[in-house]
């Protein structure tokens, strides 16, 4: 891929490229897994004033990433304070997003390693995500950087029928 690749924290400016590359990220990865209508009904519009707000009320217990391309952002990622009862000295890696045109070039491990680092920096030992059951590029992609089902799994009600979620945590960082 060409051009410089660059991480940088997320700012509210970004919110309509944020959501550009989620409602991308989601269609192409979660067809056959989320409804179709329901992928097809993601609004930008609606989407990037989430984002805005979101973005505008970043605490020191939860950060965003941007990762860029010569300058053009590409993906972010989010991580910090788990949102689930789990162990003290876990974090979470609430998600990853990268535009599919840049899927399986290196980019996303380039996010997921920082954000790792990141949450280390924290003051986390180790950390865990959720997974849409049937997303077997992104278990794959977690696999390869060490990262395991622990057997956890939950239902994320906010989709109709609900998502079942597999949790996948990682190794001890350090």
């Amino acid at each position: 891929m060409d051009g410089t690749w660059t991480i940088r924290e997320a700012a509210p400016a970004d919110a309509a490229e944020f959501a550009r590359i989620q409602i991308d990220a989601w269609r192409a990865a979660y067809g056959g897994i989320l409804p179709a209508d329901y992928l097809a009904r993601l609004d930008s519009e609606r989407l990037t004033a989430v984002w805005e707000h979101r973005l505008g009320g970043m605490g020191i217990d939860d950060r965003q990433l941007a990762v860029c391309v010569s300058g053009r952002i590409v993906g972010w990622s989010g991580f910090g304070a788990p949102r689930d009862d789990v162990d003290d000295g876990v974090g979470e890696l609430h998600a990853i997003n990268l535009d599919p045109a840049y899927w399986s070039v290196g980019i996303g491990s380039f996010l997921f390693s920082r954000s790792v680092c990141e949450l280390a920096g924290m003051g986390y030992g180790s950390a865990y995500l959720w997974v849409a059951d049937g997303n077997a590029r992104a278990l794959a992609f977690y696999g390869r950087h060490g990262w395991t089902l622990d057997g956890s799994s939950k239902d994320d009600d906010r989709f109709v029928p609900p998502l079942r979620e597999l949790r996948v945590v990682s190794p001890p960082f350090g």
